[in-house]
């Protein structure tokens, strides 16, 4: 035993010198092999808490019998493989915040603190084996725990909010909307609200997951890595809605699989906000009543279950035991307000969901004010279940499989006032038995069997009642294209020859296109019929028009001909070190970025003016020099001031051989790949150095006035 303590204690050692080294390094340009070994954190972080806290009892049994070698032994191979495992976690945790946004400060703290854990952990296996002091032992294994609570702390804040390990169980996991006003604005009355419950967990001041923070507008209308959240008046270029409507498969969609999904009238809310500007200051009262916006706005709100009155009840609470044992990660129970006897009751989990599961809750069926089965695998014979529920108020059974067989039963609850069951397959017929009900005021039917007509006729025959079946499109109304796009669109670096094909997924659409920069419209524009003959730098800004369709937004891609390409290059300063993990190498790989991911194949200078070194071993004739830049106004992505052009046989006797200075936007601009050429002394250079002055000062008209941009680019050619 004592050789294969020896093995873990030299391992421990080499482990917590490379484990200090890392916490003082920049970890942003490690291979994302590397990077991805950190996501064995979280599953790692439990094992030394739990080994950790029962030091104590296994310490406590060992000092009981002194003399005993063999729990000695034990309990120093327990020891061992304690600061093993705590200094495993801390390696994970290093390399997984290199791949994540966290709050600096919070993430400070859980860093050392899990360093520091790491380190007590092996204090405590040489103290044991030198036959510690008890005063010093006792010491040292309570200060491991405090630190490790702490750190623990820290950590549950960087993942799920600075209130994770608050003791305020009366706090509510949905987020309530507020009350309607004259002044309440668009984005507060649903937008926020929305965000907060489906995406803030991991987008937040604390975690900001790709850089991206949605816990106000300002920080979300800043963008993360990959750009802005949202672009004012194109949700068809809004990151924000691209990557709701992706597969849910995708890695790329947004909110990842597993976690609560927005509604697909939460994704067109979204839609037609970004559509109408994206306004933070545009209130509803404001907005016509026949405006589809107005309609989804109202829709969510009234869907959502969390949008609650201040009301007194008689009865008395519930027993907190009673409440805290039915409590589960499946099944969660939550007064309605603080100091009210009113209990909500959410399922989660569909898997885990049972009948038995409700009838559990009986024994609180008097406090039971609402409850919510969306999603459950729940059937018809769940409504006699739910009768025990006499106080019952508002009954969730959307996305249920209840047919409406049993639905009459519900008469027995007297104080229902809202059901809803979207997306079920109940009917006007069984739905027309709940019109007895005396305190019913409102149904929701979304997605069911009911259509528009019987809709009408349930809200004339029981006016008392709303009977809601959302928003219904007008078939009438033109449907609006997806725009086309290259055939290739992977490939905008063309090789010699090779020539631009553009096409759309549905036949008979027709494509316009230009290639001065301009947006094509019914007067300007080439009707697309064959491949485009592309020259240096060719810019395509292409539409779809269709007869009985709305024509699709515009498509901006720029092509590139492959130039001269030099044998190397080299940064001469560094980009900021979020994004310079290509390299020098990465503006000459023939790679092209794309401005809605800013993070790959892109280098970002900001504090640093961007400069590089390209050689070229055969002296070359060069006449021009290309940069591919970025544009992203929203995300302070910026065209640079100046761009400078040295050549020369080498970096010391290098002459300005070329200037150019960009026009810069006065207003905010789409994204868009900007290609800057710059003509140059015509002659022979083995060496040609670039330089890109940035923004010092962004404009007043800008949000982020006074602060310095960026400048980004991907790529750098020679003709």
């Amino acid at each position: 035993m004592s050789k294969h303590l020896s093995i873990i204690s030299n391992s421990l050692i080499v482990l917590q010198v490379f484990m200090i080294f890392l916490c003082f390094v920049d970890l942003s340009a490690l291979p994302p092999l590397i990077a991805y070994i950190g996501k064995l954190h979280p599953l790692l972080l439990h094992l030394p808490i739990t080994l950790l806290l029962l030091a104590l009892p296994l310490y406590l049994i060992q000092n009981k019998y002194p003399e005993n070698d063999v729990l000695k032994n034990i309990f120093s191979f327990y020891l061992s493989y304690t600061a093993l495992a705590a200094t495993l976690a801390a390696l994970g945790g290093l390399l997984l915040a290199s791949g994540e946004e966290y709050n600096a400060n919070t993430l400070f703290w859980h860093k050392w603190m899990g360093v520091t854990t790491a380190l007590i952990a092996h204090g405590l296996m040489y103290l044991q084996q030198a036959r510690y002091n008890k005063v010093i032992w006792n010491t040292a294994l309570f200060s491991g725990i405090v630190t490790m609570a702490i750190g623990s702390h820290f950590g549950g804040s960087l993942t799920h909010g600075e209130d994770f390990l608050s003791l305020d169980l009366q706090q509510e996991e949905e987020v309530s909307f507020p009350p309607l006003s004259n002044k309440t604005t668009v984005y507060d009355a649903a937008i926020h609200p929305v965000l907060q419950s489906k995406c803030i967990t991991c987008h937040n001041s604390q975690k900001k997951k790709g850089g991206l923070d949605l816990s106000s507008f300002e920080t979300g209308f800043k963008g993360g890595k990959t750009g802005a959240a949202w672009v004012s008046g194109d949700p068809d270029k809004s990151i924000l809605v691209e990557r709701m409507i992706l597969n849910m498969d995708d890695k790329k969609h947004m909110p990842p699989k597993g976690k609560a999904q927005l509604s697909e009238q939460e994704i067109m809310l979204f839609t037609e906000w970004i559509k109408a500007g994206g306004d933070q200051k545009a209130t509803v009262q404001s907005i016509p009543d026949s405006i589809l916006l107005k309609n989804l706005v109202m829709s969510v709100r009234a869907a959502s279950s969390t949008e609650k009155k201040a009301k007194t009840y008689d009865f008395k609470a519930a027993d907190a035991k009673t409440i805290q044992s039915l409590n589960n990660p499946f099944r969660r129970i939550l007064p309605l307000a603080n100091n009210s006897p009113a209990l909500s009751v959410k399922f989660y989990l569909k898997e885990q969901f049972s009948a038995n599961a409700l009838k559990e809750c009986q024994s609180i069926r008097e406090q039971v004010i609402e409850i919510n089965l969306s999603g459950m695998p729940a059937d018809d014979n769940i409504i006699p279940i739910l009768n025990e529920f006499k106080n019952l108020e508002k009954l969730n059974l959307n996305g249920t499989a209840i047919t409406g067989k049993n639905l009459s039963a519900l008469k027995a609850n007297k104080k229902l006032v809202q059901l809803s069951v979207a997306g079920t397959q109940v009917d006007s017929k069984s739905l027309a038995s709940l019109s007895s009900l005396p305190s019913l005021k409102q149904v929701y039917l979304w997605n069911t069997k009911v259509g528009p007509e019987e809709a009408a006729k349930l809200n004339t025959s029981y006016a008392s009642i709303k009977w809601d079946i959302g928003f219904i499109p007008d078939k009438a109304e033109r449907l609006k294209l997806t725009a086309p796009y290259p055939v290739n669109r992977d490939k905008t670096i063309l090789e010699p020859g090779e020539k631009i094909a553009l096409k759309h997924p549905l036949p008979g659409v027709k494509i316009k296109y230009t290639l001065d920069g301009t947006a094509p419209d019914s007067v300007n524009g080439i009707f697309y019929s064959t491949p485009i003959t592309p020259e240096k730098v060719t810019r395509v800004i292409s539409m779809s028009v269709a007869d009985g369709w709305l024509n699709s937004g515009t498509t901006d891609y720029t092509f590139f001909a492959k130039g001269i390409a030099p044998d190397s290059a080299t940064l001469l300063t560094l980009p900021e070190p979020k994004y310079r993990k290509i390299g020098a190498a990465g503006l000459i790989d023939l790679s092209k970025g794309e401005t809605g991911n800013l993070g790959l194949y892109w280098l970002g200078f900001r504090e640093n003016q961007m400069k590089a070194g390209f050689h070229f071993s055969n002296a070359p004739m060069i006449k021009e020099v290309m940069l591919s830049i970025a544009q992203n106004t929203q995300s302070y992505v910026f065209p640079p001031t100046m761009i400078i052009i040295k050549g020369g046989s080498n970096s010391t006797d290098a002459k300005i051989i070329g200037t150019f200075k960009p026009t810069l936007p006065d207003k905010h601009l789409p994204n868009a790949t900007l290609p800057f050429s710059i003509a140059v002394k015509e002659g022979n250079y083995k060496y040609i150095e670039i330089e890109a002055k940035n923004i010092q000062k962004l404009p007043k008209w800008h949000n982020g006035k006074g602060e310095k941009a960026w400048v980004f680019v991907d790529e750098v050619f020679f003709y």
